[in-house]
């Protein structure tokens, strides 16, 4: 029997994905699968702004999962 999924199973991850000045985009995976569940529309300059926008981001997701 397959267990359902808990929040810790979502976690950010940030990638360098273009060239500068904005090359950071965070994407939200899932456990168990290779491709993300959500990514960035737009690209940041700073990797810690990334960051912090992905785990909003994930938050977010979160609430919408539980419902």
């Amino acid at each position: 029997m397959i267990e359902p999924l808990s929040p810790s199973d979502y976690f950010v991850v940030v990638k360098n994905r273009a060239r500068l000045p904005k090359p950071w985009r965070w994407e939200i995976h899932r456990a168990g699968r290779q491709s993300p569940v959500a990514q960035s529309q737009e690209f940041f300059d700073l990797r810690g702004t990334a960051i912090v926008d992905g785990r909003a981001a994930l938050g977010l997701l979160l609430k919408k999962v539980a419902v």
